[in-house]
């Protein structure tokens, strides 16, 4: 091996690195050298010295090895994987599937980066065992995460490691079918009353307004924080009110009451304002050299907004903080590269955007979680089922749908319920959920059981808890 570096010890070398250093100096591997039954020459590394590995140490090992040889007891030599390991796969899952996922897999990216990568992206996928998975189950769970965040960590993985054996990267089998998931007991039955969500709402919207339109939409359709921040411009159509919605039971559709409209209204105006050269994102020379090249004052490229700029006839249009008057600025040719780079990345067709026009994480909101403490919704020591999270505007919807006395089939529509067990949650809240208890499977016909339900209804409390539609629907249908 080149760069090998004999040392005072016999078949014992140093590799002196180029890179990596430690105590303030170059790192050094030990290496001892031996040949095989085969009588080829074979390098065997021990270790790095920041590892607490010396020479000394590499040359026992070697004795170690020496004597076992000559004793018919030499250790097998492992198989080298030359495997695809699980970070190649996760780019190519990533370029690949990506594009077919919602935020364009932003939160899948996050989860990735923060949690996985460290401690698997440079292992052979071949090398993943069911006991490793499950070490690295407990450690999340020790690190504090919850239970639904561990399974979605793991099912990242479990979804990369399926698709590189779908498309032939991956020949295994995978080590997920030997791994049990957590559990999750997330059965959250805490809505709130009308003073409460316009006590949340407004105290959100004195943190952020962008995070006071989602909620708003939330609360008024029961969709979920991704299908909001998922919807796209076309998703809406102006004409009718409808919003189609891609959850993930399938699309549906909905028509969304004032409320929601105009919360969608306000966002689709806001997203004009998006700064392009957002502050953090962008190096302090590419802002100077924006100003040299346009005439703007620096403070002002970091406020530029996407609305400002026209591309196509290569002008800003900007009018400066504390003036009346817009000015006309020239997108240079030299400048032009940089505006597209970055008017590029800021041009999305989500309607909701993080800084610089990135999509906005379909996960636990900071200012959602603060508001909600401010208002003494989630006291300390409240219990975790019963804590306000920004799913419970989607509880709450889907409650004074039920309280309203509306069916709970029609809920689970309207929400994207993959089947009415979920909605049945609900039920206890709803004018004749007692009656629908005495359903019966075995009826012959829906009028049967709805005979079933009214006869019980009008014995117990009366005809006049029975909607005159419903009667009346039940005469012509019978």
């Amino acid at each position: 091996m080149k760069g090998m570096i004999k040392t005072k010890f016999v078949g014992v070398y140093r590799y002196v690195s180029d890179t990596k250093r430690f105590d303030g100096k170059p790192d050094e591997c030990f290496y001892y050298s031996y040949r095989d039954e085969d009588k080829k020459f074979r390098w065997h590394k021990v270790g790095w010295r920041s590892e607490k590995v010396t020479a000394q140490y590499a040359a026992d090992k070697r004795s170690e090895f020496m004597v076992a040889a000559r004793n018919g007891e030499t250790p097998k030599r492992t198989k080298k994987s030359n495997g695809i390991t699980f970070g190649q796969g996760y780019e190519v899952f990533k370029e690949k599937w990506f594009p077919n996922l919602k935020n364009g897999g932003y939160d899948i990216a996050l989860r990735y980066r923060v949690h996985t990568a460290p401690l698997f992206a440079n292992k052979p996928v071949d090398k993943i065992t069911p006991l490793e998975l499950e070490d690295y189950k407990l450690f999340l769970l020790k690190k504090g995460l919850a239970p639904a965040s561990v399974r979605l960590i793991l099912g990242d993985m479990r979804n990369v490691i399926n698709k590189l054996k779908k498309w032939g990267l991956f020949k295994g089998e995978s080590p997920f079918q030997q791994v049990d998931m957590p559990k999750v007991d997330n059965a959250r039955t805490r809505f709130l009353s009308r003073s409460e969500a316009d006590l949340l709402l407004e105290t959100i919207n004195r943190h952020s307004r962008k995070w006071f339109l989602i909620s708003t939409i939330s609360l008024n359709t029961g969709a979920r924080l991704s299908e909001v921040t998922g919807t796209k411009i076309h998703d809406l159509q102006p004409e009718t009110r409808v919003w189609q919605i891609r959850g993930k039971t399938g699309r549906r559709s909905i028509t969304l009451n004032d409320a929601a409209w105009n919360a969608f209204t306000e966002a689709l105006e806001r997203r004009k304002r998006i700064i392009i050269f957002t502050s953090g994102q962008v190096a302090q020379d590419t802002i100077n050299f924006v100003s040299q090249e346009t005439g703007l004052f620096p403070t002002d490229v970091k406020y530029l907004h996407l609305e400002c700029v026209d591309m196509e006839r290569g002008v800003i249009i900007y009018r400066r903080r504390n003036s009346a008057k817009y000015r006309t600025y020239r997108i240079t040719e030299a400048v032009r590269p940089v505006f597209e780079e970055w008017v590029s990345k800021c041009s999305s067709d989500l309607i909701f955007t993080g800084r610089g026009g990135i999509p906005v994480g379909s996960s636990t909101n900071k200012t959602f979680d603060r508001s909600a403490s401010e208002c003494g919704l989630n006291p300390a020591g409240i219990d975790p089922l019963d804590k306000v999270v920004f799913h419970t505007l989607r509880h709450t919807y889907c409650s004074w749908e039920a309280i309203k006395g509306t069916p709970l089939f029609k809920i689970a529509r309207l929400v994207g319920h993959k089947t009415t067990t979920m909605t049945e949650r609900y039920a206890h809240l709803c004018p004749i959920t007692e009656s629908q208890n005495l359903i019966s499977k075995d009826a012959d016909s829906t009028i049967e059981q709805l005979n079933a339900i009214l006869t019980h209804l009008i014995k117990e409390k009366g005809i006049e808890q029975v909607p005159q539609s419903v009667l009346d629907w039940v005469d012509q249908a019978g």
